[in-house]
């Protein structure tokens, strides 16, 4: 277990440093002479930290017999202005790629898949050849960016439970808290299916024998998990994208329905034609200029939601009973808002 995380601090603290140079490199190729104490200011290290990290990017990165100190501008530069590093990828889309996996590996922070994220980044980075189209994939990648809500924080030992349930089709008993403010928790045990992100929160979907249904458990509220002996068989179609009907939120519910809506704006029309709300989704513009959509779902409150999130630009048509929810949560609204009718 020591050897274990000993291995593991040494693939963070090469991910730190294998980060450190990237930029190093970045401030060395601008042309601006940077110096030792820049270096230390940019990162917040120890001047023995970055003459180890100049080390490396001489000896590791390929720059031994290009990197130079300049007396005059008091700073560090390229004998070779085209070198770049890293300096051992096959062509300038694989640097992309790796500044990509950077970011992503970034946004699992704080998440137990923060530390394979780097076990695997760091096999990849010592298995990587020398090219020299570094210059267009850094370029680019500054320009790619990934935005969203950041990971929520997950216990270790609830993950590494979870994980070897799921691995191992083994039964687990939990205590779930809820967003009611209640402190008291309640027990359950399921056969754990699929651990699913969406939106910053990870979540358990599983079979609850006892209820005799399928639940989502948010990981955050799951506490004190227990592995149990016991073993089940997943059903074939327990795959969330299986069951799943739409794409509006995490949600499967017990019944498909006919959704209908009518789109009032064009802009608006056009931007929901660009995403794949279902497969069944179809789009008829009207002698009006409005545009109607129809599909089907079983993901009847991510649906509702949806509509309201649109504003005045959507306004639903079937099913009846969706329609009369729209309409009491519009009333709700602007009883709220103060609005005189």
């Amino acid at each position: 277990m020591k050897q274990k995380k000993s291995n593991l601090n040494k693939e963070h603290e090469s991910f730190a440093t294998f980060k450190r140079i990237v930029r190093y490199d970045e401030m060395i190729a601008s042309g601006t002479y940077p110096n030792v104490e820049d270096f230390r200011k940019e990162f917040k290290v120890s001047e023995a930290t970055v003459h180890r990290d100049l080390d490396a990017l001489r000896w590791q990165f390929g720059a031994e017999f290009l990197l130079e100190y300049d007396r005059i501008h008091k700073g560090y530069y390229y004998t070779r202005p085209t070198f770049r590093v890293p300096g051992h990828l096959t062509t300038s889309k694989q640097i992309i790629a790796a500044r990509l996996m950077q970011n992503l590996i970034e946004s699992l922070h704080g998440t137990p898949l923060y530390n394979q994220a780097i076990e695997v980044f760091a096999n990849f980075s010592d298995n990587i050849e020398s090219d020299t189209q570094i210059t267009l994939g850094k370029e680019l990648s500054k320009k790619i960016s990934f935005i969203g809500m950041e990971p929520v924080q997950i216990s270790n030992e609830v993950w590494d439970n979870i994980e070897t349930a799921l691995a191992k089709n083994q039964y687990i008993t939990f205590d779930y808290s809820f967003y009611d403010g209640n402190e008291q928790t309640q027990k359950y045990t399921i056969a754990p299916w699929q651990l699913l992100y969406y939106q910053g929160m990870w979540s358990l979907y599983g079979n609850v024998p006892k209820e005799k249904q399928a639940k989502f458990f948010n990981l955050p509220l799951i506490s004190n998990v227990e592995v149990r002996k016991e073993t089940f068989e997943p059903p074939k179609d327990c795959e969330y994208l299986k069951k799943a009907k739409g794409n509006f939120g995490r949600y499967i519910g017990s019944e498909t329905f006919n959704f209908k809506i009518r789109i009032n704006r064009d802009i608006t029309a056009n931007y929901i034609k660009t995403y794949k709300w279902t497969d069944d989704q179809k789009f008829e513009t009207q002698a009006d200029g409005t545009v109607i959509m129809t599909f089907s779902s079983n993901q009847y409150y991510p649906v509702l939601n949806w509509i309201m999130s649109q504003g005045q630009w959507i306004t639903p048509l079937e099913p009846p009973h969706l329609v009369e929810e729209w309409k009491e949560n519009v009333k709700g609204m602007v009883k709220n808002g103060g609005i005189n009718k």
